[in-house]
């Protein structure tokens, strides 16, 4: 990635009229040098963050994050840098490796800004306002997410992963700038700042009855005009599997709303995400996605939030469209989660697996060097057949060997080999097995954080699961995780952003993790009928309503310390559910047994606004949602 593009305007093409402030903070970039004191020992080095405590010995000073940081802002001068990633993110592990061990670029981090490293996991609110602003302004984002953000709280401007040679560029630009224009470009990013809060505030404006009577067809046209038709998913570079999006298509499916090329498009993205690269086909899990836009070459992080929502979508649609094959996939993703996530303690599971082995190869784990395929196949009485199977008889096409795939079905290698069907399934479950063993001996560095939301989308999975496959594994798995969520439930005012740790020391859970904590323990009470799992709903949904819901909509987090970060009717869902329409949804099927969600419900504006029209994608649940009422 160049300087250039780093910095120039013509790196945002998603720019809208009307943003000439915030096309300026790009241009005008800054910063300002001010010396520090060594600390002795780094801040992160105990933090409850794997992620965090991967960066304890950086050159750079990290501090964990903390709103009094800009105190200390204000006394120096200094800028915060706030550097957000996660544990199993591939391209935050180069940009250590790259960067943040650098000397260099230590040195410039420690001197011009308060350097400030968050783990999104732990604070996803504010990890969502910074990709929000970033979005607006370079009309991308991602992680590592780097913001520079003001001693009054404005962010300025931000790059995601960049070489070392442009990263410290950008840095020496900033702290220039900032030596030479500080008065002006702070007025700049306040105005910017207002700018995004009032267009924001625009695009909320309700649509008139007839506009949002059409909301269903522009979802549907803007779905085709990304979908693509041939190779499964949307966008035609890099794929991500975009669950929230394909379960609103499958649920319109379902109730007989879907356009016409749903049925085809689904069947072709969901066997393609199953086959193709997406999957790791010898374990059951989903990496998050994959560079190229045939799902061939993947990174290799696995998170709990993908397994729980793409389990549950293959179980469903499996049952919807009658595709045995695709309940087994559903199956084997929980399976994954169940051996490879859970943690010591009972219902416990990871929030991710890393991309690097315990090597530090990107993949390591996942991919297969000729010899070692030859090794862990010995003794198979047809080895052959499980290379044809999974795509092990070429060379291989990644840099640590061959990466699994589906290459045929069983039936056609069954003829090739001169086996009954049968007998090639048995033969082919015998060589997974075989490689599933071998490589349970490889290092599979893991992020131990418990995050209370991600339990819940996962308990939404295992409802599911005991309404299609009723094994004794996952009922037992359900059971105990449905009733550790209920006791939380019993208690909504204490919950943490992590289930093992109190809110003093974790932080107080935000707004996902309540909406999804009680549509997991919904989807459960309905799968299973425990009414005392259900009792568990109404108080979370009460608690959420009268902690999160102010005039103005939602707030994503109790307290929200940058001044950008205002309220929101809806929240959008682009990887994960939306908070907000889950969090409605819910409230209308239980305002009957409450009066609390009853008057709130009845107060809130249901009316959808001109920002959903724009981006109809990230709202799909709600316009179904809304649109049932017509």
């Amino acid at each position: 990635m160049s300087q250039a593009r780093i910095l120039s305007a013509s790196a945002a093409p998603c720019l809208r009229p009307g943003l000439a402030l915030l096309t300026l903070l790009l241009v005008l970039i800054l910063g300002a040098p001010v010396a520090v004191a060594a600390d002795a020992r780094s801040p992160l080095a105990e933090s409850i963050s794997p992620y965090l405590r991967l960066h304890a010995d950086d050159p750079v000073r990290w501090r964990d994050w903390s709103p009094e940081l800009f105190d200390e802002a204000q006394t120096t001068g200094r800028p915060l840098l706030i550097s957000s990633g996660y544990y199993a993110c591939h391209w935050c592990h180069v940009m250590q490796e790259e960067s943040f061990k650098d000397a260099g670029i230590g040195e410039r981090l420690n001197r011009d800004f308060i350097p400030v490293k968050i783990d999104r996991e732990l604070h996803g609110a504010l990890d969502h306002y910074l990709l929000e602003f970033l979005r607006a302004t370079r009309g991308s984002a991602g992680w590592p997410l780097n913001v520079v953000v003001l001693p009054t709280g404005d962010a300025l401007t931000g790059v995601v992963y960049a070489p070392r040679d442009d990263f410290a560029a950008f840095l020496d630009r900033i702290s220039a700038r900032l030596s030479a224009e500080r008065e002006a470009l702070t007025a700049l990013a306040r105005e910017g700042r207002l700018e995004l809060i009032a267009r924001m505030r625009a695009g909320e404006e309700p649509l008139s009855a007839s506009r949002a009577a059409r909301l269903p067809q522009a979802l549907w046209t803007a779905m085709e005009r990304e979908a693509d038709l041939l190779g499964g998913g949307f966008g035609m570079q890099s794929k991500f599997p975009r669950a929230p999006a394909l379960a609103a298509l499958l649920q319109a499916r379902d109730q007989g709303r879907a356009p016409g090329w749903a049925d085809e498009f689904l069947a072709v993205t969901l066997d393609e995400m199953a086959r193709a690269g997406l999957r790791d086909v010898i374990g059951g899990g989903f990496f998050r996605y994959s560079e190229t836009p045939d799902w061939a070459r993947p990174h290799f992080e696995i998170m709990l939030d993908d397994q729980a929502q793409l389990a549950r979508l293959y179980l469903r649609a499996g049952r919807s469209f009658d595709r045995p094959d695709w309940i087994r996939v559903g199956r084997e993703t929980l399976q994954f989660v169940l051996r490879e996530m859970a943690l010591d303690a009972p219902a416990a599971f990871a929030s991710g697996l890393s991309a690097l082995d315990g090597d530090g190869r990107e993949g390591g784990v996942y991919l297969w060097t000729p010899q070692q395929v030859e090794a862990a196949l010995a003794g198979h009485p047809e080895p052959a057949l499980v290379k044809a199977y999974f795509g092990l008889e070429s060379a291989p096409t990644f840099d640590h060997g061959h990466l699994p795939k589906w290459r045929g079905t069983v039936a056609e290698l069954a003829g090739r080999f001169g086996l009954t069907e049968t007998q090639a399934g048995a033969q082919l479950e015998q060589g997974r097995a075989l490689l599933l063993e071998a490589r349970g001996t490889r290092g599979r560095p893991r992020d131990d954080k418990q995050v209370t939301g991600l339990h819940g989308l996962l308990l939404s999975a295992l409802a599911e699961v005991a309404e299609v496959a009723g094994e004794p594994a996952f009922a037992a798995a359900g059971t105990e995780l449905a009733q550790r969520l209920c006791d939380l439930g019993r208690h909504p005012q204490d919950l943490s952003r992590l289930l093992d740790l109190s809110a003093d020391v974790a932080g107080a859970a935000e707004l996902a993790d309540y909406a999804w904590l009680a549509q997991g323990l919904h989807d459960w009470a309905r799968a299973t009928g425990e009414e005392g799992v259900e009792k568990a709903v109404i108080p979370l949904l009460e608690t959420a309503w009268e902690t999160f819901a102010d005039p103005h909509g939602w707030r994503a987090a109790r307290d929200q310390p940058l001044p950008g970060m205002v309220s929101r009717r809806f929240h959008p869902g682009v990887h994960e559910p939306s908070p907000t329409t889950t969090l409605l949804a819910l409230t209308r099927s239980y305002r009957e047994q409450s009066e609390t969600l009853n008057d709130r419900l009845a107060a809130f504006d249901l009316r959808p606004g001109r920002e959903i029209e724009a981006e109809p994608i990230p709202h799909a649940d709600l316009i179904l949602l809304v649109a049932s009422d017509d």
